[in-house]
C-alpha cells in the first residue's frame, strides 16, 4: 500500500509518472510477477523490478519516455541470458516481461480507491485502470495476452501477509521494525502493562494488551497468517501454544532453548495434545545463525519466515 500512496502523492504534485510493472516472469527472473517501480518527471524512484543491470536500464528508458509530450503503454521483454537478442545483460537465466504504463491525475480515484478500501481486483488494459471491489479471483496475478496490443492484467490488491508477535520484550521490537519494512502488517499483543519496550513499539499497525487464555480470539486463521511466540516465560507459552493449536495457521514458531521446547512439548503431549501439529511449530524459532542479539534474531525468524511464505 505504500506504493499506492507515494504514487498518489507524486500525481497530486501533477507530477507525470511512468508505473513499470511485470506482468510476467519465467525461471529465475530477478523480477517476479506483481513486483512494481515508479518513475516520475522529477527524477523520483520507489519500488523495484527486480534491481541490478536490468532496473537501472528501464528506469532510464522511462525517464526519457517523461521527456515526450504524448506516451502509450507498451512491453520490454528481459531475457537474462548472454546469448539472446533481448539481453538484459545479466546472466540469471530468467525471463520477465514489463509493461511501461504512463500515469496521471486521471488515475487518482482509483488510486485512492485501492488506498481505502484495500481489497479487490485491480485490472489494467491499454485503456482500462480500476478497481473491482467486490470481485475476487484465485490466483494472486492473471495476465493473458493474445495479441500485442490486446492484453489485460489483473492482480488482487489485498494479498496483504499477517504477522502476530505474542511478547513486547526486546526481540519482538526488533521484529516488528524488520517485518514493518517487509511490508507485513504487524501485531503485537502483550498481558504485561506500562512495558517500556511495548510502549516504545512504533512498528506495529496494532497493539494490545490481552490475556493470553483469549489470544485465539485476536488472531485471524488462514494461509497469510504467521505466529510468532516472544513471551517472557514458560507458562505462557505454554497457554498460548495450547489455545492455537487446533487452529489453522501458516506458521506458528516459538522462542526458546531446545531444553525448555523439548520440555514442554513433552508435557503437552501427554496432557492430550496434538503431537504431530505440535511439532510442525518451528521451535526453536528461526533460522540456526548463531544469533546473539533481539535484531540478529529478528534475523533469523524473518529469514524462516520469508523462506516459508515464498514457496
Amino acid at each position: 500500500m505504500v506504493f499506492w500512496k507515494n504514487m498518489l502523492k507524486k500525481l497530486q504534485e501533477n507530477q507525470e509518472v511512468i508505473l513499470l510493472l511485470v506482468v510476467s516472469h519465467h525461471g529465475s527472473s530477478p523480477g517476479k510477477q506483481g513486483f512494481k517501480m515508479m518513475v516520475s518527471a522529477d527524477d523520483y524512484l520507489y519500488g523495484s523490478i527486480g534491481g541490478g543491470r536490468t532496473e537501472f536500464s528501464l528506469a532510464e528508458t522511462a525517464k526519457e519516455l517523461l521527456k515526450k509530450e504524448v506516451v502509450l503503454p507498451f512491453f520490454q521483454n528481459q531475457i537474462h541470458r548472454d546469448d539472446e537478442t533481448d539481453s538484459s545483460g545479466m546472466i540469471c537465466a530468467g525471463e520477465q516481461l514489463v509493461l511501461f504504463y504512463p500515469m496521471d491525475k486521471s488515475h487518482i480515484p482509483t488510486i485512492k480507491t485501492i488506498i481505502k478500501e484495500d481489497r479487490g481486483v485491480l485490472t489494467i488494459t491499454d485503456s482500462t485502470f480500476e478497481l473491482a471491489i467486490n470481485t475476487n479471483q484465485d490466483n494472486d496475478f492473471i495476465f493473458l495476452q493474445t495479441k500485442l496490443n490486446s492484453w489485460e492484467y489483473k492482480e488482487k490488491v489485498n494479498r496483504k501477509s499477517y504477522i502476530y508477535l505474542v511478547g513486547g520484550g526486546h526481540v519482538g521490537l526488533a521484529t516488528a521494525k524488520l517485518f514493518e519494512t517487509l511490508d507485513f502488517e504487524v501485531t503485537m499483543f502483550d498481558d504485561r502493562k506500562n512495558l517500556n519496550t511495548f510502549e516504545e513499539n512504533n512498528f506495529s499497525a496494532h497493539k494490545k494488551i490481552i490475556d493470553y487464555k483469549d489470544i485465539a480470539n485476536y488472531i485471524r486463521t488462514g494461509e497469510n497468517t504467521y505466529i510468532v511466540i516472544l513471551t517472557h516465560g514458560y507458562h505462557a507459552d505454554r497457554l498460548i501454544f495450547s489455545k492455537l493449536l487446533p487452529n489453522n495457521y501458516k506458521y506458528i514458531g516459538l522462542l526458546g532453548s531446545k531444553a525448555k521446547i523439548s520440555a514442554m512439548f513433552k508435557t503437552m503431549i501427554a496432557d492430550g495434545c496434538d503431537k504431530e501439529k505440535l511439532l510442525k511449530a518451528d521451535a526453536p524459532i528461526g533460522i540456526a545463525i548463531n544469533s546473539k542479539t533481539p535484531a540478529e534474531i529478528a534475523v533469523s525468524i524473518a529469514a524462516k519466515i520469508i523462506s516459508i511464505k515464498n514457496v
